[in-house]
């Protein structure tokens, strides 16, 4: 039990479970006004985005269990975090839904995805950096930093992939095939393509100076957490 009270980011995960209630309060409010289910996705996709953070802190608790030792459940536990993570900044994705209707003001639905864009976001940097510190901790901050930079552009992928061909991540396991095949047609499309390229690009280098100035506002460090991360055994 020590693991999970010693958890790391507990001040950061209190600021997104109110931000992830005043979400969903939101998206209440507006069903209960407008008497419409249009944005109750909403709800889901945050599901989707909390899942990679749950994954990231089970695998920090079995870390710390395995006395900091990376095995073939640990990787596997990565592998699907890896899967999932997408689902976390793919919120954003959801102002395509965005156009002026007659029950509720634009301004208000504005502010209802922006809040779940948000919360999609916040809960994906704390995952990312859970993982991040424990490859720092068991190999380099030079692998860790060069995960993060691999795992940008990837998540973009997994992003066009979910808007615009509407797989999911676990359809990995269900339909594995049609999304291999469906991958390798986008990347045919952006072989060759300079401008779709430009675009990927612009969004993967977006992605991460986002999670730098998450990083640098938040100074998300474990200094008051008496965990192993900080120290390593000789």
């Amino acid at each position: 039990m020590k693991y999970i009270f010693n958890i790391p980011f507990i001040q950061q995960l209190f600021v997104l479970s109110l931000s992830c209630f005043v979400s969903v309060f939101l998206i209440a409010t507006r069903i209960s006004v407008s008497k419409e289910k249009a944005f109750s996705f909403l709800i889901w996709n945050l599901f989707l985005a909390i899942v990679p953070l749950g994954i990231s802190y089970f695998a920090y608790v079995y870390y710390e269990f395995r006395k900091r030792k990376i095995d073939l459940i640990f990787l596997v536990l990565g592998v699907v975090w890896l899967l999932f993570f997408p689902n976390a900044p793919y919120i954003v994705t959801d102002f395509v839904h965005l156009r002026a209707r007659n029950s509720i003001p634009i301004w208000f639905d504005i502010l209802m995805i922006f809040s779940f864009a948000w919360c999609g976001l916040f809960s994906g940097f704390i995952s990312l950096r859970i993982i991040q510190l424990v490859l720092n901790d068991r190999i380099s901050q030079w692998f860790g930093w060069t995960l993060i930079v691999f795992i940008s552009p990837l998540t973009v992928f997994g992003i066009c992939i979910g808007r615009f061909y509407r797989w999911n991540s676990w359809d990995l396991l269900e339909d594995p095939v049609s999304l291999l095949y469906d991958s390798w047609n986008f990347l045919q499309l952006v072989y060759g393509n300079w401008k779709l390229i430009l675009v990927l690009g612009f969004l993967s280098a977006g992605m991460l100076f986002a999670y730098l100035l998450a990083l640098s506002m938040g100074e998300m460090r474990m200094r008051s957490v008496p965990s192993p991360l900080k120290v390593k055994s000789h």
